[in-house]
């Protein structure tokens, strides 16, 4: 039997170790780092569907001759949940739409050979979201057609509204030709111009997310883009049958020199049955001082592609853990 010494000894011991150690450790330790804010619903509506749909990609691409139907199968499965929220939902549809019907990867009537792009939209100035620009300029014409209606009303009023009438005439001479009038606008606007070589990209569905990547422990969102070739950008540029990939983290620093853990993009070609996995990597000639972008380039061959994007990104300041993130691409 252990003796009365001896449980006093273990009794004080414990009672050190149960009371005490918050008195003896913190001399020599470091203090604790914030905990990084949550992700919550409000933030990411659509990360649900990212986090179902992008394993199941994963699982699609070491299967791919049943690719098609595993990817269906969960997006279907995905858009009975009543309760997911409806950019998840959205995002699943699009999936499933991507997957099951043909005419999804036909670019549109005069966007030419490129892919994604609304018709009557220059492929050389879709760098971006265009599609955003493409309801202005209809929204700009419609005024000028109503405006002889109020021409009698304003009879009364001084001479210069009389006037205003005939400057109202010229606008509907744009309207005529769409698409050479909603080029200009994305170059003019916040969008960077890149030339008439600008390679058109096809945006992920979604935006990756971290948990207190940001400088202040803030969540970061990044953007994932895909640019099918060929293109001379990224360098040293995707060929014919190749996908490049661009990830973006929003609001971070440069990139480190080391990145500690991978950041990859898992793929998988509805239309060959071919599947791989790349590593993105910085590059010294893309945003060396932030923000942290990392590019990766993929055999995919031609066809239609859907793709994820997850894993870490080292910045110089932090290590952050990105969701993944799901995109399609045509690649001609």
């Amino acid at each position: 039997m252990p003796s009365i010494r001896t449980m006093l000894t273990s009794t004080t011991a414990c009672a050190l170790v149960a009371l005490g150690s918050g008195v003896a450790i913190p001399a020599n330790a470091e203090p604790a780092a914030p905990m990084p804010l949550p992700i919550n619903g409000l933030q990411a509506p659509g990360l649900p569907a990212m986090e179902t749909l992008g394993p199941a990609i994963q699982q699609a691409a070491a299967d791919p001759g049943n690719a098609a139907s595993m990817l269906m199968a969960a997006a279907a499965a995905f858009a009975g949940n009543a309760a997911a929220p409806s950019d998840s939902l959205n995002v699943a549809s699009a999936v499933n739409q991507f997957v099951s019907e043909p005419q999804a990867h036909v670019p549109a009537a005069g966007a030419g050979a490129e892919a994604h792009l609304p018709a009557g939209v220059d492929p050389a100035f879709s760098v971006g979201p265009v599609p955003m620009a493409v309801p202005t300029a209809p929204e700009a014409v419609v005024p000028p057609v109503d405006a002889p209606a109020p021409a009698p009303e304003a009879a009364p009023l001084p001479a210069p509204a009389p006037e205003a009438a005939p400057l109202a005439v010229p606008a509907p001479e744009a309207a005529p030709a769409p698409g050479p009038a909603s080029a200009p606008a994305p170059a003019a606007g916040t969008m960077p111009d890149f030339g008439p070589d600008a390679p058109t990209t096809q945006d992920f569905m979604y935006p990756s997310i971290s948990n207190g990547c940001g400088v202040d422990g803030g969540n970061v969102l990044a953007t994932a883009i895909s640019v099918a070739g060929p293109a001379k950008i990224p360098a040293p540029g995707p060929v014919a049958g190749q996908t490049a990939y661009v990830f973006t983290a929003v609001g971070t620093p440069g990139p480190a020199a080391e990145q500690k853990l991978p950041l990859n993009v898992t793929w998988v070609n509805l239309t060959t049955g071919k599947s791989g996995t790349a590593t993105l990597k910085p590059q010294a000639d893309i945003n060396p001082a932030g923000p942290t972008t990392l590019t990766a380039i993929a055999d995919t061959g031609s066809g239609s592609i859907m793709s994820t994007i997850f894993g870490q990104v080292s910045t110089t300041e932090k290590q952050c853990q990105f969701m993944p993130t799901i995109g399609s691409t045509v690649v001609p």
